[in-house]
C-alpha cells in the first residue's frame, strides 16, 4: 500500500514541493484527460511539462523532478540526507499517482452514493476556482440552488499537520457556504456518510 506520511510528508509540506503552482494540479489533469492507469497519468504529467496542451494545465516537472526536489530539500530542512533519491521519487509517485488515482475513484463513488441517498438533490463535481482554490470536491444542489459543498478525504487527513488542515478549512470558509468533510478508510469505505447526510438534510 502506498505510504505518504512520515518525515517526508512533513518535509514535502514545509518546503511546498507538491503545491499545485510548484508542481502540477493533478486532480484537474485527471478530470480533464481521464487516465485509465497509473502509467498513463505519469506520462500525462510529463507531457504537460514538455509540451503545451489546450487544456491549460502546465506541469512544473515530472515525478522524477519532484522527487529530486524533495531529495535536495533535505539539506536545507534537516542539514543531512535522511532518505535516498529513490525513496524520495517513490514518495512523490505515491502522492501524485497512487493517491490521486485512488482519490479520483473515491470522489466518483461518493457522488454516486450521495445521489442515491439524497433524493431531490443534485450532486455535481466542483470545477475551476471552487475546486482548485477553495478545495471543494462536490457541490450539493437542490432546485438548482447550491446548498453546500463536500470535500472527500482519507481518514488519515485528521492526522496530518495542523497547518494543512487549517489551510483547507480557511479556503473552504472563503466560499461562504457549509463544506462537509466525507472521510474514507483504506478499503474506500466512507466512515461518516450518515452524519454528513444528516447535516445536509438540515440545511
Amino acid at each position: 500500500m502506498a505510504y505518504t506520511g512520515g518525515p517526508l510528508n512533513e518535509l514535502n509540506g514545509k518546503m511546498g514541493i507538491s503545491a499545485p503552482h510548484k508542481s502540477v494540479p493533478v486532480m484537474k489533469l485527471i478530470r480533464i484527460h481521464k487516465p485509465k492507469s497509473k502509467n498513463e497519468l505519469v506520462q500525462l504529467i510529463k507531457n504537460h511539462f514538455d509540451k503545451t496542451c489546450e487544456c491549460g494545465v502546465k506541469s512544473q516537472g515530472t515525478i522524477e523532478d519532484f522527487g529530486s526536489k524533495l531529495f535536495e530539500s533535505q539539506i536545507k530542512y534537516w542539514g543531512e540526507y535522511r532518505f535516498t533519491l529513490k525513496e524520495c521519487i517513490q514518495w512523490e509517485y505515491d502522492l501524485f499517482i497512487t493517491q490521486s488515482m485512488k482519490g479520483n475513484i473515491v470522489e466518483k463513488k461518493a457522488r454516486q452514493f450521495l445521489t442515491h441517498k439524497l433524493s431531490g438533490y443534485t450532486i455535481e463535481e466542483a470545477e475551476g476556482f471552487l475546486d482548485e482554490e477553495l478545495r471543494i470536491d462536490l457541490l450539493i444542489k437542490k432546485e438548482n440552488i447550491t446548498k453546500c459543498g463536500i470535500q472527500v478525504k482519507p481518514g488519515t487527513f485528521n492526522k496530518i499537520r495542523s497547518e494543512v488542515i487549517l489551510f483547507n478549512k480557511s479556503a473552504n470558509e472563503k466560499w461562504g457556504k457549509p463544506v462537509y468533510y466525507l472521510f474514507y478508510d483504506d478499503n474506500e469505505v466512507f466512515q461518516n456518510i450518515d452524519q454528513v447526510i444528516k447535516e445536509i438534510w438540515k440545511i
